[in-house]
């Protein structure tokens, strides 16, 4: 089974994060064609797009960056995510794409909605 890698996920969060939202919608539908037995680890990755184009200002996805104090305990919440991986019985794509994510963001670009939210 080929698997979405942590690269193409950068390079899809790099792709939204700077607002390229057509681009990285078309992305995700080719990571859907190339993987299509890794349909958990997608469904992630739509969520991460949907919360971000939503503004959805309680997402994971926004707690990273708006609230300092989550985004200095990212071990901690990688952790309990890897946990709960577990805790529902096994090696959970879904929470795969998460690790991930949080493994790359601090190499990212900051998120131009989200530091629009942060200045507006």
């Amino acid at each position: 089974m080929m698997v979405v890698s942590a690269k193409e996920t950068f390079e899809f969060l790099d792709i939204l994060f700077r607002n390229r939202l057509t681009e990285a919608e078309k992305y995700l539908t080719q990571l859907e064609e190339k993987h299509p037995d890794d349909a958990r680890y997608i469904h992630a990755l739509k969520g991460l797009y949907h919360s971000y184009v939503g503004e959805d200002r309680d997402s994971l996805l926004y707690m990273l960056y708006l609230n300092e104090e989550f985004r200095r305990r990212k071990s901690d919440v990688k952790k309990c995510l890897e946990a709960l991986s577990k805790t529902l019985g096994g090696d959970d794509r879904f929470f795969h794409a998460w690790r991930h994510v949080l493994e790359a963001v601090e190499k990212l670009p900051k998120p131009a909605k989200i530091t629009a939210t942060q200045e507006g």
